[in-house]
């Protein structure tokens, strides 16, 4: 920092004819050593100002990105095709006239009304900023426009939203979209088929409380998709595991059978949430059976027993049951 003031001072002294400071007795080489940096900055600097000049009047050859505007495209039509937002332009020329062309490339106005444009004459005719420059090639050279008649069309939206909470943490209810669908505009044959739209792939982890998210929604070319974000409301409680003892029963068993089951009950462990553990401890939530089709087509002796939530009022989630197969007996009346 203190070079830099030095060299603006002394540049500053040059300039203006101001007197130049006296070198104190003990610093002599250390001001000679500066004096020459001084010198060396201002020969370079000027070196390179006329490397400039020089060199900047000499053609070059240069490429660009000119933005394509469509003009005249009716309100109520819209593009089938594909057309570009921008033209890569090729250019020979002085370098002066390069560099403003480079930094502020200018607009190239493309008529929709036309099913066919030659886009080489179009930048060549309609650009002023080229009429000192050589336009050598222009890709694409040719565009073909195709236009349809506008349509709109409202369809629910999914989430794409992969959600991931803390162990122990579980999602109170479905995740919910506001809003919950979006409108789609575009050419009438591509949207007459669409049943449901799609946010953008996203992932939250690591998840322990409520969440309210701001949600992109997935863009189309072509399409206009309104709204372009929607909020994504997640409830998240933590859950604790608790057990129950369930007796076996048969279903669909005929009149003159019986099935007996050993061990006769079974131990269900599952995750409720924490709020509702105490409610869920008088009741008894769950029901384990046994089809008996499954019985007579059974040769082993030993089935697996199916497990059924019965009490849909409380959020269960089903850990694991013990034991995993029961025996049982079959008595069939004569």
């Amino acid at each position: 920092m203190q070079f830099i003031n030095f060299i603006s001072e002394r540049l500053k002294n040059f300039f203006s004819g101001g007197p130049l400071p006296r070198p104190e007795e003990g610093d002599t080489e250390s001001f000679r050593n500066k004096e020459k940096i001084t010198a060396f900055g201002i020969a370079f600097f000027i070196a390179l100002c006329l490397w400039f000049i020089v060199n900047l009047n000499r053609d070059f050859n240069v490429t660009i990105q000119v933005p394509l505007l469509l003009t005249n495209l009716s309100e109520d039509l819209t593009l089938s095709s594909d057309v570009p937002a921008t033209a890569s332009v090729s250019l020979t020329g002085e370098g002066w006239k390069l560099i403003s062309v480079y930094s502020n490339p200018p607009r190239v106005l493309v008529n929709a009304e036309l099913n066919q444009v030659n886009l080489t004459d179009h930048v060549r005719n309609q650009v002023g900023a080229f009429s000192d420059l050589n336009v050598v090639r222009v890709e694409p050279s040719q565009l073909t426009i195709e236009t349809e008649r506008k349509a709109q069309k409202r369809v629910p939206l999914q989430s794409l939203v992969n959600i991931r909470v803390r162990e122990q943490f579980g999602l109170l209810r479905d995740p919910i979209l506001i809003p919950d669908s979006v409108t789609v505009t575009g050419a009438e044959t591509v949207i007459r088929d669409l049943t449901e739209w799609y946010t953008e792939e996203t992932e939250l982890q690591n998840i322990s409380g409520n969440v309210e998210r701001t949600i992109r929604v997935a863009q189309a070319p072509g399409l206009m998709i309104e709204p372009q974000t929607v909020t994504l409301n997640i409830e998240v409680t933590e859950f604790t595991e608790a057990e129950i003892r369930v007796p076996i029963r048969t279903r669909n068993l005929p009149n003159d059978s019986a099935v007996s089951f050993n061990p006769s009950t079974i131990t269900v462990r599952f995750d409720v949430p924490i709020h509702q553990f105490s409610e869920v401890q008088g009741t008894r939530p769950f029901a384990a059976y046994v089809d008996y089709s499954v019985i007579e087509e059974d040769e082993s002796g030993r089935v697996t027993p199916e497990i059924e939530i019965l009490e849909t009022d409380y959020l269960l989630r089903l850990r694991s049951f013990q034991p995993q197969r029961i025996s049982y007996f079959r008595i069939v009346n004569e």
